[in-house]
């Protein structure tokens, strides 16, 4: 059965779902066994993205992010502008929850304002950024916030918001607000879940599975005790009603006994078919500091790591992120072929800050960038090829994101279910594809229109020289 890939929906390679396996001994009645679709010389591979400790996103230039400016970010693009949803702290020592949530923007990603919003008081005035504090929150502050866009909901809650806040009963729960522009607020006075809650809390609307996306804070449970933090996960189609979420992500016996998992920072891999992504920071209690770590999933419920060393590690003790790297949530595009996200260099270790008041504090928001699609790729080193699964192309027209070194080169061809080359589509009659290839379009001889194989099962067959392949689309 073909895999429908919709027109603009990318394939990204976090695992070997969608490349055929193929049989070195095939089950056949040809006299001779013959190996039939067989990859080889090629392997998936994780890429880091580039930080640049200058680069900074906002720094801690107001006298209400005084003390510091948390981690727990989001951002997105919407309607052709920037938003950024931060959390800043005037003085950590009367806890989490006196935590406010302000608001910036950007025309292009890279330049930032704080504009003056009217809505909380801070020391008298409303001449300030802030969004939402205990003071309009029910007393809450909204520690570890997140926001999304809920492109189902009625126009006065387009925006939702979801945070920690601490329960009458003991412990906290996830709680929220709605929005119609996203900048005016309004609180729910009912929990959103009964769970528990002290970092940041994800919530997504997911449209191609249409359901509500959770990911949520866990501890040890009836099956796993041991008091490390773990990342739990449930589904809803009803934002207000949510089931008890199920773990989904936790420390193994390959981790050192002394770490759990502190965030989730999750996220849809954009326009990819299939792909989610999470960058959970890790907490190594020995060293006391936060290094984020790489998950993948095709579902959002089951996910592994494909490297187990940190993906952005703590620094040497004159780095400025020497107590670790914490992502926020997010991911933007400020140029053409290249994504952003949030990083918090941690000056102090996780607990350094609570007997060194005169250490500086974590006072900013700084970008790390990787190329579109580029955290994982197919790699021939010399020469490989594979053939994908049998899909049913939707586009007119197929585009290669990949990238070759010197003397290296992309050919791809068309064929049908049984891998056998459809006419005019064949290696023989593609145009090669060397260097940085964003998104460039695939000719045979010139002719780029696929409508032909439209509704026609058909598999691709890439050869690779010394090249990376981050994924096709057809549009």
């Amino acid at each position: 059965m073909a895999v429908k890939l919709p027109r603009g929906k990318k394939i990204v390679f976090i695992d070997w779902s969608f490349v055929a396996a193929g049989y070195g001994v095939a089950w056949t009645n040809e006299p001779k066994p013959f190996p039939q679709m067989m990859p080889s010389g090629v392997e998936i591979r994780v890429f880091r993205p580039h930080y640049a400790p200058e680069q900074l996103v906002i720094t801690s230039d107001r006298p209400w992010e005084s003390h510091s400016i948390n981690a727990y970010a989001t951002w997105f693009e919407d309607a052709g502008k920037f938003r950024l949803y931060y959390e800043p702290y005037t003085d950590l020592v009367k806890g989490d929850f006196s935590a406010r949530m302000a608001y910036a923007e950007s025309d292009d990603g890279y330049n930032w304002t704080k504009p003056k919003l009217g809505l909380v008081a801070f020391d008298g005035s409303t001449d300030n950024n802030l969004v939402l504090a205990a003071e309009n929150n029910f007393g809450r502050g909204p520690h570890g916030g997140h926001v999304f866009i809920d492109p189902l909901a009625p126009a006065d809650e387009r925006y939702k918001l979801v945070h920690c806040a601490p329960h009458e009963e003991g412990g906290h729960f996830v709680s929220g607000a709605v929005s119609a522009d996203g900048i005016a607020w309004n609180a729910l006075e009912k929990m959103v879940l009964r769970w528990w809650a002290d970092t940041q809390t994800v919530i997504i609307w997911d449209a191609a599975r249409g359901h509500y996306k959770g990911y949520f804070r866990g501890w040890e449970t009836d099956t796993l005790p041991g008091a490390r933090r773990t990342v739990d996960h449930a589904t809803t189609e009803d934002f207000y009603n949510w089931p008890r979420p199920q773990q989904c992500l936790t420390t193994d016996a390959n981790d050192p006994p002394g770490t759990d998992i502190y965030t989730n920072s999750f996220t849809p891999w954009p326009d990819a078919l299939d792909a989610y992504l999470m960058f959970p920071c890790f907490y190594p209690r020995t060293p006391d500091t936060m290094e984020t770590h790489f998950a993948v999933s095709r579902d959002g419920r089951i996910w592994y790591r494909p490297v187990r060393e940190p993906y952005l590690g703590a620094g040497q003790p004159d780095m400025d992120h020497y107590g670790g790297m914490v992502l926020g949530q997010g991911i933007i595009s400020p140029e053409k072929g290249v994504w952003a996200m949030l990083v918090s260099p941690r000056v102090t270790t996780h607990n350094q800050c609570f007997y060194d008041k005169d250490m500086p504090q974590h006072k900013s928001l700084s970008y790390v960038t990787i190329r579109e699609d580029g955290f994982m790729a197919v790699e021939a080193e010399a020469e490989g090829e594979f053939w994908t699964v049998p899909l049913e192309l939707e586009g007119d027209r197929l585009e290669v994101n990949a990238w070759t070194h010197f003397g290296g080169k992309v050919l791809v061809e068309v064929c049908d279910e049984d891998g056998k080359p459809i006419e005019g589509y064949s290696l023989g009659e593609v145009v090669p594809l060397s260097g940085d290839c964003l998104f460039e379009q695939v000719s045979f001889q010139g002719r780029s229109d696929l409508a032909e194989l439209r509704g026609r099962p058909v598999r691709l067959h890439f050869k690779l020289t010394r090249a990376k392949l981050y994924s096709f689309r057809t549009v």
